[in-house]
């Protein structure tokens, strides 16, 4: 018994008990005792320490129901959506975007399926070990240098990151077969696009490219940093039509990340096809004959389109130089690029619809449709043409004159047209007020059209606008006018700012400051060749899956008197028949046609830019043809060799 009780005293004076904290505090302040109160092994707790710690353990305790309600009620949406989303993973079905084809059903475009390689940063070891045995591995079976690997991680900011594009099989087959021991490395399958080897297409067919920043934002929903998109031409115009429906993979998953189950939320659906309104054996015709003139030093690049005045549909376009497209599908070089980037013939200018010339003579049935309808003029009018058109300046004095490339006389509006007479388009544009000393046979006075009743013109001819082509790079030209010389030379002297009589000269027969694209002049004359109507240009016929064709548009009809453009078509029709027009070598041809050809300045001497425009047959036409040659030296008419080509092979062929 006294062993259990002496153990008993042990234990009991090794526990602190509440009653003698307060008699400590009591004896020390009654100052009893102190030999009592050392002995004692307890210290006394102050009120203060005590309450401090009691408000502590109260905020502690306060905080943990404060995050509790914050983690289950007002957060809860927040948290379960996360949760959802570590335990439902939606990976994107991939399907192939459309193709093309011609308005014969021949296919342009091809899809052709590759793979790449990728690296997700958020999977890869965190362990610089392991990381390196796993990119090491990367290099040894792509051959790619460790370095660069590394590089391309540490540069990018995305979590997926391209290793390299368009794996060889064996590559391909190593990786897959070692994928589950490389850990952030993933292969993506891609479909890459291929185009006919016929380059003049280039410009219309345009190429893909790996999607930017600004592009991911601007198409929206169902675009992911590693695709590829549209960059020029149908591709990019057509990016969300011929852009496929990717289908979604729901994978649910536990704790651990272990697969559950899976399942298709949506179907994946390839994109839509198109058949365009190009005839591919019309382009490679336009091509092969453009290409023999530039070859043959007669020209340092040509642009040529061919259109059908009763509808708008383009049957060719063709721009030389030109590139090859699938130098961008299969991964272009630095090197090929910046050769592209840097040639000063400019192969990826599209000249069709973003070339600007001077437009010479190609504009005096335009003009001389305006001089009818404003009645300035009537289809018996007559002017004497001398060789040299002289005037008095109007603060000098003295004689200004204006020539012609050779001498006409007596001249109506068909002549004028048929024989390109500038002195005639000279007074019916800009007026005429005869000198003292001038031929009695000249006009004493004329009040012609005025720059801006010109202008005006121009406009209804939609020169000066956009013509609206389904293709990007479109631009507008220039049809000049006294308030856009003004604005224009705003920074330089006065005198420059003025618009002169010689100003309106230059403007009514092509030459000065006006500039149009192939295509303007293309759409223009469709209201000669169709009697008014202008048609949007287009280049996709139809959805390959649908049974409607995508509808004609009438971009401008202009209210012209069928008389007035019945004059002008005999006048380019005159130009065709009389050995003394400025297209007889066209005399010839398998069918009537009305042609304007057109001689424009540039500014090396004895240099110009050659133009042609034809529709034909003459009567119900189907055709109209523009073709342009830059930089022609002298005045060769290698335009119209190239149309009578041309001509003599499309209506052979039909």
């Amino acid at each position: 018994m006294k062993f259990f009780r002496k153990k008993e005293n042990k234990t009991k004076h090794n526990h602190l008990e509440i009653e003698e904290i307060f008699l400590d505090d009591f004896l020390k302040k009654r100052g009893e005792n102190s030999e009592v109160l050392e002995r004692k092994i307890e210290s006394p707790l102050k009120k203060r320490i005590f309450w401090l710690f009691s408000v502590f353990g109260i905020g502690i305790f306060l905080f943990l129901i404060a995050s509790s309600f914050n983690l289950q009620i007002l957060s809860y949406e927040k948290y379960n959506t996360l949760s959802l989303g570590n335990k439902f993973l939606n990976l994107q079905i991939k399907a192939e975007r459309g193709v093309i084809y011609d308005r014969n059903m021949t296919q342009l475009v091809f899809n052709t399926a590759t793979f790449d390689l990728y690296s997700r940063l958020s999977k890869l070891p965190e362990e610089k070990e392991e990381r390196e045995k796993v990119l090491t591995r990367v290099s040894e079976i792509t051959n790619l240098p460790l370095l660069d690997l590394k590089e391309k991680i540490k540069e990018n900011s995305q979590d997926l990151v391209l290793l390299s594009e368009n794996l060889p099989r064996l590559q391909l087959i190593l990786i897959e077969t070692q994928i589950e021991n490389l850990p952030g490395i993933e292969v993506k399958k891609r479909i890459e696009r291929n185009y006919v080897p016929e380059e003049s297409l280039s410009h219309i067919l345009g190429y893909l490219g790996k999607i930017s920043a600004q592009e991911l934002e601007n198409l929206g929903e169902g675009y992911e940093i590693e695709n590829y998109v549209g960059k020029e031409g149908l591709e990019k115009q057509y990016e969300k039509t011929l852009a496929e429906i990717k289908g979604v993979l729901e994978i649910e998953r536990d704790v651990n990340g272990r697969v559950i189950s899976q399942k298709i939320k949506q179907n994946p659906s390839s994109g839509n096809s198109l058949v365009l309104t190009l005839d591919l054996d019309l382009q490679k015709k336009i091509t092969q004959t453009l290409r023999e003139i530039l070859n043959g030093g007669e020209g340092t690049a040509a642009a040529s389109l061919v259109l059908d005045p009763r509808s708008g549909e383009i049957l060719a376009s063709v721009s030389l130089p030109t590139f090859d497209n699938n130098l961008f599908a299969q991964g272009i070089s630095q090197e090929e690029l910046k050769a592209l980037n840097e040639d000063p013939k400019k192969p990826q200018l599209n000249r069709v619809i973003g070339g600007v010339y001077p437009i010479g003579s190609t504009i005096k049935p335009l003009i001389g449709i305006a001089a009818l309808e404003e009645e300035i003029i009537k289809e018996e009018t007559t002017f004497f043409c001398p060789l040299e058109l002289c005037l008095e300046h109007k603060y000098t004095k003295e004689l200004e004159c204006y020539s012609d490339w050779k001498f006409h006389g007596l001249t109506s509006i068909k002549r004028a047209i048929a024989e390109s007479i500038n002195p005639f388009f000279y007074i019916i544009g800009g007026g005429y007020e005869a000198p003292k000393s001038a031929d009695p046979r000249l006009v004493e006075y004329f009040e012609g059209l005025g720059s801006r009743k010109i202008a005006q013109w121009l406009r209804k001819f939609n020169w000066g606008e956009k013509t609206g082509i389904d293709l990007p790079g479109e631009v507008t030209g220039r049809v000049p006018d006294p308030e856009w010389k003004e604005n224009y030379f705003s920074d330089r002297f006065q005198a420059q700012q003025i618009w002169y009589l010689g100003d309106t000269y230059n403007l009514a027969i092509g030459q000065g400051y006006i500039l149009v694209t192939p295509i303007q002049v293309a759409v223009a004359f469709q209201a000669i060749a169709n009697q008014g109507k202008i048609f949007k240009p287009r280049l996709v016929k139809k959805n390959l899956f649908s049974d409607e064709e995508i509808e004609i548009e009438i971009l401008k009809e202009i209210f012209i008197n069928p008389e007035s453009i019945e004059i002008v078509r005999e006048g380019m029709r005159r130009a065709v028949v009389s050995p003394s027009g400025s297209a007889f070598f066209l005399n010839d041809s398998p069918v009537k046609v009305a042609v304007k050809t057109g001689t424009a300045q540039t500014s090396i001497k004895d240099v110009y830019h050659n133009w042609i425009t034809l529709f034909a047959p003459y009567e119900e036409s189907e055709i109209l043809l523009v073709i342009v040659i830059e930089n022609v030296k002298e005045l060769r008419v290698v335009a119209q060799k190239a149309a009578k080509e041309i001509i003599e092979w499309y209506f052979g062929q039909n």
